[in-house]
């Protein structure tokens, strides 16, 4: 398999904003969809604080890439849920924290509420291995 972050020249360059325009995979064998995660640890509590809650929710993402045995390089589409978009920059500095120079195609949303109102963030994936 084989992935491509495309910069197009002709295109305003995202890298800035951590994510990337888009992602070409090419013999790709498995897609792994990750339903949206939250900042929920494994023992069903929810994580104090914005920072934490997305730190927790890519950590959660992480744990299903790998468990299906991928990296997180592996991930090729994000869609982040913020309650609110002040958070953009925290959220922006976890995402190039955890991906790198990797960044997947990624699409960020301020949305009124999350399923439990302590949620502050939710990160759903794509993930190509």
């Amino acid at each position: 398999m084989q992935i491509e972050r495309l910069k197009p020249a002709d295109v305003w360059d995202s890298t800035p904003y951590k994510f990337t325009q888009a992602v070409c995979v090419r013999q790709c064998q498995n897609l792994v969809f990750v339903a949206g995660q939250t900042g929920m640890d494994e023992h069903g509590e929810i994580v104090q604080g914005l920072e934490s809650q997305i730190r927790q929710s890519f950590e959660n993402l992480r744990r299903i890439v790998t468990g299906a045995g991928g990296t997180m390089a592996n991930v090729i589409r994000i869609t982040g849920y913020l309650r609110d978009m002040s958070g953009l920059e925290t959220y922006t500095k976890v995402v190039s924290e955890v991906f790198g120079d990797k960044l997947p195609a990624a699409t960020l949303l301020e949305v009124k509420a999350l399923a439990l109102e302590p949620l502050l963030v939710e990160v759903d994936a794509i993930a190509a291995l």
